[in-house]
């Protein structure tokens, strides 16, 4: 079977080419404006690159949460003062010399850090849009793509094949190439798209954010967390994360 990059692959690849030319970039500048040697600005670049980029990862948990200008603003600053704060912690094992010297380039580390820092948050901005045009153009999807509606997902297990039914289903969950089947009696674990079963589901599912698909058949409540932040909860208790445009289809599919 021949098998292609998939856009969570192609994420991931990306991601780790930033991170790598970030440290470069930064590990030039060190040993160029830093008075720093190859082999110190080398390690203090990957210090400050790989806690930045952590921070990073960790960004998109909190980001839909922070709806004002000036919170993401106490987070980008909150943010470099960890990454400089780790990074003299590590250097400091490189000896004195290169501990003096790290107070004389922390311009140079927050400027730098800014200026990726705002990289990063244009790219989440970027993507988190792009997904919810994704969304609105849920309505205009090849009518014979539809068509093809499954009742059941065939889920493999070692040498056993467990067979899921539809309506068995509370919700599914992204997992980089991978979903979760999440139903009222266990989880599974499925090579599958996201976009596939978004087409293929019942009326009954809708997709409330980028990483889940919701059956509605098992909501009980759906209220606001926060500003242009929904909790959606199933009757099983667990609680799901809904976008804005997620929301408004999941009233459009409930009539509300």
């Amino acid at each position: 079977m021949t098998r292609t990059f998939s856009e969570p692959n192609m994420q991931k690849l990306s991601g780790i080419a930033a991170i790598v030319i970030i440290a470069a970039i930064l590990w030039l500048l060190l040993f160029m404006y830093g008075n720093l040697s190859l082999y110190c600005a080398l390690g203090e670049s990957i210090a400050y690159t790989v806690i930045l980029a952590v921070c990073g990862f960790l960004y998109q948990y909190i980001r839909d949460y922070l709806k004002a200008l000036q919170a993401k603003i106490v987070v980008a600053l909150v943010v470099q003062l960890i990454a400089l704060a780790g990074t003299f912690a590590l250097t400091s094992l490189m000896g004195q010399d290169v501990r003096a010297l790290f107070a004389s380039n922390i311009v140079l580390h927050l400027i730098f850090g800014l200026l990726c820092w705002i990289i990063i948050e244009l790219w989440y901005y970027n993507f988190i849009k792009e997904d919810s045009s994704e969304d609105c153009m849920k309505d205009s999807v090849n009518a014979s793509e539809k068509s093809d509606i499954i009742d059941h997902i065939p889920v493999k297990e070692g040498s056993k094949i467990n067979i899921v039914r539809v309506e068995e289903l509370q919700y599914i969950q992204a997992y980089g190439d991978y979903v979760f089947l999440i139903t009222d009696t266990g989880k599974y674990l499925k090579e599958q798209t996201m976009k596939y079963f978004e087409m293929h589901l019942p009326p009954a599912f809708v997709r409330i954010h980028r990483s889940s698909i919701v059956n509605s058949s098992k909501i009980i409540r759906a209220e606001l967390y926060g500003k242009e932040s929904y909790n959606i909860q199933l009757k099983s208790g667990i609680t799901l994360k809904a976008s804005t445009t997620g929301y408004k289809l999941l009233k459009e599919k409930l009539s509300l």
